[in-house]
């Protein structure tokens, strides 16, 4: 075997070879014949796609991105293939690389130059010629063939989905993320418990500490580099912020599969284990679907990490609150228990004439659930819609500023009268401009996370939107015969 030590160099030309070819192609024309009657394709760039140079068919350079190569004809120009396989039955008179991929030479086939294999197997039948340098480089087989590279990046990236769903490997993968979220949900039931807990009584805070925490990795990361000292706090540190991805997404699938339970009115479905069993399914399926699959997975990402962060401060202020007071130091040193200091007598506290309310009981009338509410929003916008839509860019200033007004005038919108249903303060005070405007803006911010912060209202126990548990307003239907005129 043939061996060049400058030839690492080489792959350093690549990206050069790709960016020259894609201006080429932009000024070349179509495929023309030459005076030997062979059909010449000329250069040759695609991305995501399969390529077949037929027997009779001529090319100059070709370089493919994601995708195979099937050379029976000749390629007159070097041979660049990234995160796919090749097969040469033909002629390659140039260089050939392959990189994330195999080769296969049939017999017949021939490569002038070099060529180069990096992460994939390379294979000759009898009858085929290699004039120029041959380098494999199987990586120490630890990653033998890294074509799936490739697959995931044309049928998952570029479709922004986590899991392309035609191809096996990935289903591979989501089982052993499956039983991971089990083995971790049976060995640390508590801590699971809590940030289910904390995703259903804080989900609006817990989707903004997750986004927050997201945002702070990079800056932190770049502290701990600069400090130098920090650089061996940086493995630790994505160790547990991997933990806590794992667990924050096992609370959402969880408390997805819990909620789904509820909402069927199936007890057994609200079991834990069967609970996270529905939200893996629900899920994965999601996944799969093009753009939304990397919408969701990012929200639940978000979302999850938040909820971890929230457990765990609550379980530390609890722990705190609980842990015993410390002994003085005279009791310490000799083992008797310390001495009560006298204070004076204080008169106890009065007791209030009654207890504070509860949520329950501040406001007896009927909660109003997601769909009354969905079809009052549809008519708001319905009516109002068409004359906003010539405002242009001012349709979500003037959106708002109709909620606050009709909030503040009666209570609801002009869909909410039609719908008989009004919005309250949960301390029974009236609405005033500073709650109407919090509700109004924080909804944006229900809507701006796939509008999960609406159809939580459809899930909650107290049938509060995220934008109700900020602003601490409850939406309620109006008993009939009253009127909201």
């Amino acid at each position: 075997m043939k061996t060049h030590p400058w030839f690492p160099l080489k792959l350093l030309w690549l990206p050069l070879v790709c960016c020259s070819l894609l201006h080429g192609l932009a000024q070349d024309g179509p495929p023309r014949r030459d005076r030997s009657h062979h059909f010449n394709r000329g250069e040759i760039v695609v991305f995501g796609q399969d390529v077949v140079l037929e027997e009779g068919e001529t090319s100059n350079t070709i370089v493919i991105i994601g995708g195979n190569l099937i050379v029976d004809g000749t390629a007159e120009g070097d041979v660049v293939v990234l995160f796919g396989s090749v097969t040469v039955s033909g002629h390659a008179n140039r260089d050939l690389v392959v990189v994330g991929g195999s080769a296969e030479l049939l017999e017949g086939g021939s490569v002038d130059g070099d060529a180069v294999i990096v992460g994939g197997s390379l294979k000759r039948a009898p009858g085929s010629t290699i004039n120029g340098d041959q380098r494999h480089f199987d990586l120490g087989g630890t990653f033998p063939n890294l074509s799936w590279v490739g697959d995931w990046t044309v049928k998952g990236l570029l479709y922004a989905r986590p899991l392309p769903p035609q191809f096996s490997w990935v289903w591979g993968v989501a089982a052993v993320l499956a039983i991971t979220y089990l083995l971790l949900a049976a060995v640390f039931p508590r801590p699971v418990g809590a940030c289910v807990q904390a995703l259903e009584t804080n989900p609006a805070a817990s989707i903004v500490v997750g986004l927050l925490s997201i945002a702070l990795v990079g800056p932190v990361v770049f502290l701990l580099i600069v400090s130098v000292a920090g650089l061996f706090v940086i493995p630790v540190l994505l160790f547990a912020l991997t933990g806590a991805c794992l667990f924050g997404k096992l609370a959402v699938y969880q408390c997805t599969g819990k909620q789904m339970g509820l909402q069927l009115g199936v007890r057994s479905l609200q079991q834990p284990a069967l609970a996270l069993l529905i939200g893996i399914a629900l899920y994965t399926i999601l996944y799969t679907v093009p753009v939304l699959g990397f919408l969701v997975w990012g929200l639940t990402l978000a979302w999850g990490l938040g909820a971890v962060f929230i457990a765990g401060f609550t379980l530390f202020q609890n722990e705190k609150k609980s842990s015993p007071a410390l002994v003085t130091t005279r009791a310490a040193l000799t083992g008797q228990p310390p001495v009560p200091t006298p204070t004076p007598q204080q008169p106890a506290p009065p007791q209030l004439e009654s207890p504070v309310p509860d949520l329950a009981e501040t406001i007896t009338l009927e909660r109003a659930g997601f769909w009354i509410r969905f079809w009052a929003s549809f008519l708001d916008l319905v009516l109002l819609g068409i004359l906003l839509s010539f405002t242009g860019a001012f349709f979500f200033i003037l959106w708002a500023a109709y909620h606050v007004g009709m909030w503040l005038w009666k209570g609801t919108t002009i869909g909410g009268i039609v719908a008989g249903i009004k919005v309250l303060r949960l301390d029974d005070k009236p609405l005033d401009f500073s709650v109407a405007l919090v509700r109004s803006l924080s909804s944006f911010f229900s809507a701006a996370v796939l509008f999960l912060g609406f159809f939580w209202a459809g899930w909650d126990r107290d049938k509060q939107s995220w934008h109700d548990k900020i602003a601490g307003t409850v939406v309620v239907k109006v008993p009939k015969g009253m009127s909201l005129f």
